[in-house]
């Protein structure tokens, strides 16, 4: 059993939270596709486009992105002229604005209470891996993102296999790892070695936990920027619950934390969703191993697909982005799984009522009140589940 319901309540705080954006009014796009405009549900934010704020309902709504056939590209701009290029990890920061991995275009993307999407740090379509002030910085294929307290990002530059820092001001520097060199070596951060890492969490001591997605394996940077590999064995690609090295992940692609010290880890090729304890003891609390599919049910006998990113909120339950599913499962303190927004199978975007639908969600970040932020496609989606 994970720990009980009253442990979990305290020790699982999701990070800093605040409003989020609902949807309004639709407008036309592109042949009369209907889309929504989104914004945060706080009174003191106000969307330019609508002066009215909306019930705050269940259902998936529009934050920034382009529905229309052909909307992708990278390209600043409030709601629905926004543009984004294969958004993938997303966080909400200390500042209260939302931040977004674009994978494609190289960059690094801000959402202000708004719904203004700008670019942060990066230049789209300049594919590097240069340290820097914001815009003059470069990534390549940068895939999740976290923040900490004081507003510091830090992001896995995949392609670069390096762990990227962003300050709250926008200086960007290589946290750990070397760009172009895949491998997996622990020690000094600077010459440790990574290959295509994914995810990424921080825990409340500032301690990052990274899912080395190509290694297989999970690793810790200390915050005297020290790595350390603490499950799986580089290389080695398979489903094994135990502890430390006797544990096997295949792909894992994201990873989250509690204030307890238990990490939670998105085993992509593996269909699962693993729990690592603070001494190290892995096993498997969703899923089971090799088996792609859609069942409802707890823990073992619950199906999912190649689920690529996961968040934990403020009431103990872990949410994920069940990509080959397309769409959000919720997976409650006893490990029950269920379904709370789109339909198994069906990969379009459907804004709207829920069940609706999502295009092979990828990212996704907790909020207030069980409000969810989602990347799906080239869109940012805000969740209101059941």
């Amino acid at each position: 059993m994970r720990p009980t319901a009253c442990l979990q309540a305290l020790h699982r705080f999701a990070k800093r939270i605040g409003p989020l954006l609902l949807c309004a009014t639709l407008a036309a796009c592109g042949g009369g596709v209907a889309i929504g405009f989104g914004y945060y549900d706080d009174d003191d934010h106000h969307h330019p486009d609508h002066p009215s704020r909306p019930s705050a309902e269940t259902g998936i709504f529009l934050i920034a992105g382009g529905l229309c056939p052909g909307c992708g590209g990278s390209l600043d701009g409030a709601g629905s002229s926004a543009r984004f290029d294969a958004p993938e990890g997303v966080a909400l920061a200390p500042d209260d604005n939302l931040y977004v991995a674009e994978k494609n275009s190289g960059t690094i993307r801000k959402v202000s209470t708004q719904g203004i999407a700008t670019t942060f740090a990066g230049s789209a379509g300049a594919v590097g891996s240069s340290d820097g002030a914001g815009t003059g910085a470069r990534f390549n294929a940068p895939t999740r993102i976290e923040a900490d307290a004081d507003g510091n990002l830090y992001v896995t530059d995949t392609g670069n296999s390096t762990i990227r820092k962003i300050t709250a001001a926008g200086a960007v520097t290589t946290l750990a790892g070397a760009a172009g060199q895949c491998g997996s070596l622990d020690g000094d951060a600077r010459s440790a070695r990574f290959c295509s890492p994914q995810g990424i969490a921080i825990d409340r001591q500032g301690v990052l936990y990274v899912a080395d997605t190509l290694n297989h394996t999970i690793r810790r940077i200390d915050r005297a920027n020290v790595v350390t590999t603490i499950a799986g064995v580089a290389g080695s690609c398979g489903s094994t619950d135990g502890r430390g090295s006797a544990a096997r992940f295949c792909e894992p692609q994201d990873i989250d934390v509690d204030s307890a010290g238990y990490l939670y880890v998105a085993d992509t090729a593996n269909s699962t969703i693993r729990e690592i304890a603070p001494n190290g003891e892995v096993r498997t609390i969703a899923g089971t191993a090799g088996q792609c599919g859609s069942t409802d049910a707890k823990a073992g006998n619950a199906r999912l697909c190649r689920a690529a990113g996961l968040a934990l909120d403020g009431s103990g339950n872990i949410y994920v982005a069940d990509t080959g599913n397309g769409t959000i499962r919720r997976i409650d303190m006893s490990n029950a799984v269920s379904t709370v927004a789109g339909a198994p199978g069906s990969q379009n975007n459907v804004l709207g009522p829920l069940p609706g639908g999502l295009n092979s969600p990828r990212g996704i970040a907790a909020l207030s009140a069980g409000k969810l932020a989602v990347t799906a496609q080239n869109l940012l989606l805000k969740v209101v589940p059941r």
